[in-house]
């Protein structure tokens, strides 16, 4: 024994949480700045000069992207541990990869809804005001207001849209989409333990 009482322990293991909570955010800051500005420089390279099916393109994809990382943080929030563990000892391929994903839910849900869903928001932002101006050039008044608002509002009623009926398929399927995760990313990554 450490000698500490059982108050003492669990203060001391909540203080110990508070502190990796603190560091992980912290990093969690600090990917998304690098991400935020690798991601937003490709728009920009991809965006300058280019046809407009181009950039409408490239909006669609991003905001196809940001959807299925929103529903992939969702499915590994909401799964349920115990038939990954299942597939786990029967050695099903992905699994281990998988149950260690649920396992760190916080961590990997912050990744895939904070990091990447928002990160791609804010480019997808960014790329549409860049389509609304580019589609505005020649207009002036209450015209070029309405293409920025009419862009703005497709983006966002795609984004909102895509992410609502995701979230379902979530929440019904969360332990396939999760396994399908662990399963791709066992393609890289071998499932022996350490």
């Amino acid at each position: 024994m450490d000698g500490l009482d059982k108050p003492q322990r669990e203060e001391k293991k909540h203080k110990h949480h508070g502190e990796k909570a603190y560091v992980w955010a912290i990093e969690a800051t600090a990917i998304s700045l690098v991400l935020g500005v690798v991601i937003a420089f490709g728009a920009e390279v991809l965006l300058s000069d280019t046809a407009i099916a181009i950039a409408i393109s490239l909006i669609v994809v991003l905001v196809l992207v940001g959807v299925l990382f929103d529903m992939m943080g969702l499915a590994v929030s909401s799964s349920d541990p115990v038939p990954l563990r299942s597939m786990a000892s029967r050695k099903v391929r992905g699994a281990k990869h998988a149950l260690h994903l649920v396992n760190n839910a916080h961590k990997v849900s912050s990744i895939f809804n904070d990091i990447v869903g928002d990160s791609i928001g804010i480019v997808t932002g960014v790329c549409g005001a860049a389509l609304a101006a580019e589609l505005a050039s020649g207009l002036n008044g209450y015209a070029r207001i309405g293409v920025a608002v009419a862009v703005s509002a497709v983006i966002a009623a795609m984004t909102i849209g895509g992410k609502a009926a995701m979230k379902s398929v979530a929440m019904r399927h969360s332990t396939r989409i999760v396994l399908a995760i662990g399963q791709f990313i066992s393609l890289f990554r071998s499932e022996r333990r350490k």
